[in-house]
């Protein structure tokens, strides 16, 4: 959770010292694609947490879904220093949509990040998103049907580009910390519930573990963890 802030924190202050007034900013479109695979990462990281923190907790997951390790991963599992075997586990799954998002987070731990309203204002973001990867921002007939109004689209499709602004970043990046820091904390609440009520040991340091996958209780962590990142 401290990491995902810190590195939103630096792509809003990447946006922010752009200085294109108007127009295409492509300072802006690379911030935009930055914050949809940092989030993505994030949602990825924090199921693969839950797995190395409790790795019981696996025994319910597997019985709603299917999931293999192969035989490489299971060397990879016993040479490694600590155990990694939620990151492979999830290695293994999408976390590109909010529909497989809350399928898996649901399967794993019984909660569902996502609401409705939510999943739909995602879904506007990644269609933004994909529109700057696949097409370079480049207006295409899909995305103006969903978008657009249809009077404008015979002389914006295939010719026009999507602008986004420093204010754009801004914007989405605030929904994403805000379902993020949900995320958080409905898997650590849900985490610390499974633990308490399958009997799974839970030391100290497994409680500490639970508890930073939630919102940050220390915001100094953040700032001493942003300084050994940043060089300057």
């Amino acid at each position: 959770m401290e990491y995902f802030l810190i590195q939103v924190g630096h792509l809003k202050k990447v946006a922010d010292g752009s200085e294109v007034k108007e127009g295409l900013d492509f300072t802006a479109e690379l911030c935009v694609i930055g914050l949809a695979a940092y989030f993505e990462a994030f949602c990825k990281n924090e199921f693969a947490a839950v797995i190395n923190i409790c790795p019981g907790i696996l025994s319910a997951f597997t019985a709603k879904r299917e999931c293999n390790v192969s035989g490489r991963g299971l060397l990879y599992i016993l040479s490694a220093p600590r155990c990694r075997l939620g990151s492979l586990v999830a290695e293994q799954y999408d976390f590109g949509s909010a529909k497989s998002i809350n399928g898996l987070f649901r399967d794993m731990l019984n909660i569902a990040p996502f609401s409705k309203r939510e999943a739909k204002k995602y879904a506007e973001f990644l269609s933004d998103r994909n529109l700057l990867v696949h097409h370079g921002g480049v207006y295409t007939l899909k995305y103006a049907e969903q978008k657009l109004a249809s009077k404008k689209m015979g002389r914006l499709v295939h010719f026009e580009s999507l602008v986004v602004n420093k204010s754009d970043v801004n914007r989405w990046a605030e929904f994403l910390v805000r379902l993020a820091t949900k995320i958080g904390n409905a898997t650590a609440a849900a985490l610390l519930k499974s633990t308490a009520s399958q009997g799974f040991k839970c030391n100290v340091e497994r409680k500490k573990a639970i508890q930073a996958l939630g919102n940050v209780d220390n915001p100094q962590a953040v700032l001493e963890m942003q300084k050994r990142l940043d060089p300057k």
